[in-house]
């Protein structure tokens, strides 16, 4: 199996992807953040495979609460030159000698707090969509790809399932 198809499996069968922290979403009863595959290929990265970029880099535990993505969306535009998108988002590692695609879309944020914290545990997460996101795909200095992006938060959804 190539590198390419192996990767677009591994993204698109969600429940099987691998876990950055086997077992950290345990004490919020939901799946685990997902780990980062390294990506190096000398085509840019797919829609799919720049989703998984940018949902894997955001997925965290912090400050006692589970930070998951869901339902991303992400376009790619044309390849533009670093210094026109330098100041969109940062790059860390960038190959500034190569080219750049920016990207947009969206996401569902799912914030869970530990159940045994909440009275109702099937409900312990709030989500909010994040709408006009922007960024982009670089290469890195170590020739592999990264993906970023942000954009504006909705209101949020308070009392949902967590993600699993």
């Amino acid at each position: 199996m190539s590198r390419l198809a192996a990767l677009l499996a591994l993204t698109m069968a969600v429940p099987g992807l691998a876990s950055a922290q086997t077992g950290a979403g345990d004490p919020f009863g939901a799946r685990d953040p997902v780990a980062c595959p390294t990506l190096r290929q000398s085509t840019p990265p797919t829609p799919e495979q720049a989703a998984l970029l940018v949902r894997c880099k955001r997925e965290t535990i912090s400050g006692g609460e589970l930070w998951l993505v869901e339902n991303v969306k992400v376009a790619l535009g044309a390849p533009r030159a670093f210094r026109d998108l330098y100041n969109v988002i940062a790059m860390p590692e960038a190959d500034v000698t190569k080219p750049v695609y920016p990207i947009r879309g969206g996401w569902t944020w799912s914030v869970c707090r530990e159940r045994r914290f909440v009275a109702d545990r099937e409900r312990n997460c709030r989500e909010s969509d994040v709408i006009d996101a922007v960024g982009a795909c670089w290469q890195t200095k170590a020739g592999a790809w990264a993906c970023a992006m942000s954009g504006r938060t909705q209101p949020a959804r308070q009392g949902t399932s967590p993600p699993r």
